[in-house]
This record gives structure tokens, sequence and C-alpha cells, in this order.
């Protein structure tokens, strides 16, 4: 009796599990047959849609080959009757922009309205292409399609100021008949699976529940392992004792030691410390934890890697841990530069106006002072104090003006230069300054190099902010040293000083409009030197040192 209750209790359940089988099966291949009927309409309305442009493209042509003024009319209508006739096309309608009928494959429409329910004066200024399910006066369907039509070379008076609309109807009969028939047959195929589905679950669940089982784990473990292998992120598994039991290819880069056999390896001694981290934290009530983790190597080094760790677990017993990483390095370092590029534009903007405002009033003031050292001459205090404020409105005009300049969209001419001549020639600007303050310019600058494309005169405003930055950090004297050199990447000019350096919290942020280090910099010059570096597609890379001097590295590609 209790033999026969157990038996009665499987097949229920059995029962039911087919039941719910064959449901989901039904549903899925209704969303087959819907996702099938979906991509047939949209094939006819993308062919429709392409036979229409086509035909309407080769009837403006033939319009324009037409110039001979009185006849034209007559062309138009006989041309698009030609054009008509062509097979499945329902009619062919050209409308003023009003929806008069100018010409019609039916020549008894003519001088009718059509289109009224359009926006016609919009249509007949554009070549868009506008389409729509419309009935035929036999009944059946039409798809029409309709844009404004621009033929005219040369028209006769009663079309040459006219916008037009050309109409192209097709016949959706055979489509129409198609599609009925393919959804009969989609109807018997998905009738027919769903029995032969039906009959193969229903013997499936017959089967032994033991082969069933065993069957089952095979597939479930040949999938988790080709998913494992082939996921394009790193994925390693340990168990409930630490003990890596799963990892793939992307995830050797993660391991501290030797990769080639991490198997049963306790984590703790071959991952780095965070990852170590990150697996201590998770807990089946912590869910998941995700965190950008920067790991360093000697061969790479410092990556940043976006890392999800989350417990797994059989009927609420934590069995093991999965850790999933993915290397973004690079996306992280694009991230940060769309915005540092996003808050440049914003102060930009922001700048310019400013400076606009400030530049008429500034006119003024200067104006007043040169007017009050006129009045007050022969006063030396205040011929002074006059010539005061005419300097800063000269210097705050200046600032003002590079503020602009570095408000403005860049625009570059670029042409061949030999960048070794710009050198010497930025050099030479600069020679008198650095004996004024003790400074030895050593110049290294072979003059055989090939030209490269570049603006001549931003590249000089770079070398020169360049240089005058260094002459700056040495007041009391140094040596700077310039020189180019030929690699792979292409042309390197590297620009080095003994000066004061930068700090290394101050370093990332030198590229930053105003800030400064300099009494009395304004902050601008680097950012305008990254500016123009970026604009030619150049590498700009500044390596300082507090007390130890700046090293600057410009690289332009050799077409």
């Amino acid at each position: 009796m209790m033999q026969e209750k157990k038996k009665k209790i499987r097949w229920d359940i059995s029962i039911w599990a087919a039941v719910s089988a064959i449901t989901v099966l039904m549903v899925i291949l209704g969303m087959m047959m819907f996702m099938q009927f979906q991509q047939s309409e949209t094939q006819a309305q993308a062919l429709f849609i392409e036979k229409g442009a086509t035909l309407i493209q080769s009837f403006e042509a033939g319009l324009q080959d037409r110039v001979d003024g009185k006849n034209d009319r007559f062309y138009f209508q006989k041309l698009l009757m030609a054009t008509a006739e062509q097979p499945d096309i329902d009619y062919m309608i050209v409308t003023d922009s009003k929806g008069k009928i100018l010409a019609d494959s039916d020549p008894s429409m003519l001088d009718q309205q059509y289109g009224i329910d359009l926006d016609t004066e919009k249509i007949a200024r554009s070549k868009d292409m506008h389409w729509r399910q419309v009935t035929n006066p036999g009944g059946a369907g039409t798809f029409e399609i309709y844009r404004g039509l621009f033929p005219w070379r040369q028209t006769d008076a009663a079309l040459h100021h006219r916008s037009l609309i050309v109409f192209v109807g097709f016949n959706m009969d055979k489509i129409e008949k198609a599609s009925q028939e393919d959804i009969y047959r989609t109807i018997i195929r998905a009738f027919i699976l769903i029995l032969i589905g039906s009959l193969a679950i229903v013997s499936l669940f017959l089967v032994q529940t033991y082969r069933l089982t065993r069957a089952s784990l095979s597939r479930v473990r040949v999938f988790a392992e080709a998913l494992v292998r082939n996921l394009p992120i790193g994925l390693l598994a340990v168990d409930k004792d630490n003990r890596i039991i799963a990892s793939n290819e992307h995830a050797r880069d993660l391991f501290a030691g030797d990769p080639s056999n991490v198997e049963r390896q306790d984590a703790g001694r071959i991952l780095p410390g965070p990852l170590v981290r990150l697996l201590t934290k998770v807990t089946m009530s912590s869910g998941l934890i995700e965190e950008d983790v920067v790991l360093s190597s000697e061969t790479k080094g410092e990556q940043i890697w976006e890392v999800v760790v989350a417990a797994f677990a059989d009927r609420d017993v934590p069995e093991g841990k999965i850790l999933l990483a993915r290397n973004v390095t690079a996306v992280r370092g694009l991230e940060k530069e769309v915005a540092h590029s996003r808050h440049l534009n914003a102060i930009g903007s922001l700048a310019a106006g400013v400076a606009h405002e400030i530049r008429n009033p500034l006119s003024s003031i200067k104006g007043f002072a040169v007017y009050f050292k006129q009045r007050f001459a022969g006063n030396p205090d205040d011929e002074e104090t006059a010539d005061i404020m005419i300097a800063e409105t000269e210097r705050l005009n200046r600032v003002i003006g590079q503020l602009i300049e570095f408000a403005r969209p860049l625009t570059l001419k670029t042409e061949k230069t030999a960048l070794s001549g710009l050198v010497m020639q930025s050099v030479k600007l600069i020679e008198v300054e650095a004996r004024k303050n003790g400074v030895q310019v050593d110049a290294r600058v072979p003059e055989d190099l090939p030209a490269v494309e570049i603006d001549p005169d931003k590249i000089k405003q770079v070398l020169l902010n360049i240089f005058l930055n260094a002459l700056a950090a040495m007041p009391d004297g140094g040596r700077l040293s310039v020189g180019i050199s030929q690699t792979q990447a292409g042309q390197e000019v590297l620009i080095s000083d003994t000066g004061s350096g930068i700090e290394k919290n101050d370093l990332p942020l030198i590229y930053d409009p105003y800030f400064t280090s300099k009494p009395a910099g304004t902050g601008l010059g680097l950012a305008v030197v990254q500016k123009i570096m970026e604009a030619h597609g150049a590498f700009l890379n500044i390596e300082s040192q507090a007390g130890a001097g700046t090293k600057v590295t410009l690289r332009f590609a050799v077409s």
C-alpha cells in the first residue's frame, strides 16, 4: 500500500512537470512565431521601401533629362504612366505642396486633391522617405511610399515655382497571400513541434530518475566548463575551504604565483591581498560585492580590475564563492579623459563669457587712468598711481586675451614642417632671457630628420610655453636641455631642466586652467599646450620631481 502511494506521488510529480514543460514549449514556440511574423513584415517593408526609393529616383532622373519647355507637362504625365505600368504598382501620383494632383497613373484624377491628411507642405520640402499602409479602391492592401520630388532643371511656367510630392502605391496582395501561407505553414510546423516535443517530454519523464539526473549533470558540467573557459572575463571559484575549484584563462593574470597549476590550491596563497580580502568579506548575507581593485606587477605595472564577488549555496548551505574580474584600466583612463575634457569645455565656455564681459569696462578703466595721468601731470605721486593703473589694466587685458584664446575653438593650419628648425627658432627666442637668469641652454637637434605634418605657429607656442616655464623654475641659474630623436612611434622632442620641479600632489593638476605654482603665473600655459597637442593627435607627457627638475616629452607622428 505504501509502495503504491509512493508510486502515485512520483507519477503526479512527473505529470505536472510534463505539463509545465509543454506549456513552456508552447510559450517559446509562440514567441518564435511572433518574432518570425515580425521579421517577415519588416523584410517586406524594407523591400517596398528600397523598391520605391529606386523607382522614384529613376522617375526623377527621367524628368531631369527632359528640358523642352512646352511639352514638359505632357512628358511628365506620360513618363509617370509608363513608370506606373511596372508590376505590383497600384498607382503613382504627383501632387503640388497643396495636395493638388498634377499627374496621375489614372488621368481621370488630375486636378483633384490627394494626401490632405498629411503635412504636404513639410513633405514637399524634403527628400526624406515616408511610408504608410492604405487601402486601394479595390479593397486590397497598398503600401504607399512618398517624398518630395525635385526633378526640374528647366521647367514650364506651370511647374517652375511648385514644390512637388510623389506617391507610389505597391499592391500588397501577393505579400499578404504569401504571409498568410507562411502563417499557415508556421502553425502546422509549430503544432508538429509541440506534438513531438510533448511526446519527447513525456518519454523523458518516464525514464528512470537516476539516468535522467546523471545525463543532466553531465550536460550541465560540459556547459559550465565551456562557459567558464570561453568567458571574456576572469572567473574564479573557490569552495567553502577557500580552495580553488575552477578558473579560466582570463583569470591567470590575477594569480601572484605559478598560474599553470592552481586547482585545489589555497586561494589565500596565490591571489593578491585585495582579492583575498574581498573573498573573505563576502557572505551569503552580504550579497553581491562589487569593487574596483588596483593590482600591481613588475611586468604590467598598475592595473585596475572591476571585481564582483558572490557566495553560492546549495539549499541555503554555503558551498563556496565566485569571483569575476575584468581589466578596466583602459576604460577608466578613457572615462577620466572624457570627464577632464568636459571639465575643460565647461570652464572654457564660462571663461569666454566672463572675459567678454570684463574686457569692455576694462577699456574704460584704462581710459580714465590715462585721463588722470594727463590731468595730474607734474604731480609725481598721482602720475605713478596712474601708471600703475594703466600697467595693471594692460596686464589684465593680456590675461583676458589668453583666456579667450583658450576658450576659442582651435583651428589648425598644418603643413610639412622641419621640427628641428622650429625647435631651434624657439630656442633663439629665449636665449636672451636664459642668459639673464644664468641658465645654460644645451640644444642637440639633428638637421636630417623628415618633416612632420603640424601647425608651425601652434607648435612654436607649445615650445615657448614649455621653455618659459623651465626658465621660471630656474631663477638662480641651471641647465635647459633640448633634444630631438627619431623613434618607431615618431619624432620625439625631449625638454628637461634642473629647476625646482613640481610637487607630487600638484602634478595631476598642472593641465587645469588657472592652476599655477608661480606667483605671477596665469595658469593657462600648460592648459593651452595640452589643447594644442590633443588637436594634433600628438603625445604629451610631463615628469617632475620637487627639487630635481622637470622632463617634458613631445611626440609627433611621421606620415
